[in-house]
């Protein structure tokens, strides 16, 4: 490569850095037009400019594009919630579910809840543990398995004993107890690859959040 090839690669490695930088801080040029674009292409590029920059007053058809018939809209969209952080739509997100939206909605909006795991959202998740919808129950328990508390252990467990690979998959996607390792370790050598790879995951969290305790040990000088 010669120096003129090597200071044109610098260049242009440079120059696009810049561009990402500066669109990071530029304004969004999305409206609440092109969210409700009967094009599923330009309502998805118009949710993902929406990603890590809250816009409020489009929060609300945020919201109900998680519930869109398009499932990429309907991923973006939770990506997009997930991204403005729990301070901007924890609270809303528990209110859209206290609606009762249809299951599609609900099943994203649990998946908002498990990805930004809060004691406050127990009370909203409970409800929906029940629910015939399998994809609204694995929603749920993988929001209450977020929580990483020890109390919601046996309802978890009596979940893993019904033998759905769905529930059983989204319940090792976040569990993280400090006393659920013995369930991770059960599930490890499971006929299923991922929920083998889950719960090999899950071990390592429940590893990470049991407390350490140093042994007590006698130090000798000679």
């Amino acid at each position: 490569m010669s120096g003129l090839d090597r200071w044109l690669e610098v260049a242009q490695s440079k120059w696009r850095a810049i561009r990402v930088h500066v669109a990071r801080f530029s304004p969004v040029l999305v409206d609440a037009s092109q969210l409700a674009s009967e094009d599923v292409v330009a309502r998805w590029r118009a949710v993902r400019a929406l990603a890590g920059r809250a816009r409020p007053p489009l929060l609300p058809r945020l919201i109900e594009l998680t519930g869109d018939a398009d499932a990429m809209v309907r991923a973006a969209a939770e990506d997009a919630l997930v991204s403005w952080g729990p301070a901007a739509a924890l609270e809303p997100v528990r209110q859209a579910l206290a609606q009762t939206p249809p299951p599609r909605q609900t099943a994203a909006l649990l998946a908002v809840l498990a990805r930004l795991p809060d004691p406050a959202n127990r009370a909203i998740i409970l409800p929906w543990l029940d629910h015939e919808d399998e994809g609204v129950r694995a929603a749920a328990l993988m929001a209450l398995a977020a929580l990483c508390d020890d109390e919601d252990l046996l309802t978890l467990q009596r979940a893993l004993k019904e033998g759905h690979r769905e529930i059983q998959r989204a319940i090792f996607a976040t569990l993280c107890a400090p006393g659920a390792e013995s369930l991770a370790r059960q599930a490890l050598d499971a006929r299923d690859p991922a929920l083998s790879q889950r719960a090999q995951q899950a071990l390592a969290r429940i590893q990470r959040a049991q407390p350490t305790h140093s042994p007590h040990s006698t130090n000798t000088h000679d």
